[in-house]
């Protein structure tokens, strides 16, 4: 009897753990952390099913809710098409004599030629407004990958974008090779910081 109790405690742990999982997912902001969180959202399914003596059904979730659903994500997340870039520099680093020919110009379309993707530079003047200590907020709540600003100070370009995209790391590595530029990430901010 004290078996069965115990199998009926962990159940009732991991049914909680389910729904403190499905808020998780739903609250965060960072497809990484959704990936992980939805392949142990199926694994704690799973454990259930075995609880509950269905292993058959238990491996059939394993297989696609901790493989396969996760693997379709990433690899959706990773179909980005278009590498949209804001100028706030609004000079000669992206635009000289009139023509998309500055030295980040060349970097960026050197970069998304790399990568198969639709170059967009884009100088709002609305989004150029804003001062640089919104251009964190301006990555997270639109779908700019990159903010092209001048330091004048130390004359130097920041190229600003989302810790959380690989692209960045890899504009990144790219533009070790000049030194007036220089890349910033953005950590990401899950929901309530």
């Amino acid at each position: 009897m004290g078996n069965l109790d115990m199998l009926s405690l962990t159940a009732y742990a991991l049914q909680v753990l389910l729904i403190i999982m499905a808020v998780s997912i739903v609250v965060h902001k960072n497809n990484g952390t959704i990936i992980i969180l939805i392949t142990t959202f199926s694994l704690i399914t799973a454990s259930l099913y075995v609880i509950n003596k269905a292993p058959d059904v238990a491996i059939a979730e394993v297989a696609i809710g901790s493989a396969i659903i996760p693997l379709i994500y990433v690899i959706s997340i990773s179909r980005q098409r278009e590498f949209i870039v804001l100028d706030k520099a609004m000079d000669d680093f992206i635009i000289a004599d009139n023509a998309f020919t500055g030295v980040g110009y060349v970097l960026l379309k050197r970069f998304t030629d790399f990568y198969h993707l639709e170059l967009n530079i884009c100088n709002d003047v609305r989004l150029c407004s804003l001062g640089a200590g919104r251009d964190q907020l301006l990555c997270e709540q639109t779908n700019v990958d990159l903010i092209v600003s001048k330091d004048d100070e130390r004359n130097v370009y920041v190229l600003k974008g989302k810790a959380s995209s690989i692209l960045t790391y890899k504009l990144e590595a790219m533009a070790r090779d000049y030194d007036n530029i220089e890349v910033v990430k953005f950590k990401d901010r899950d929901f309530g910081d």
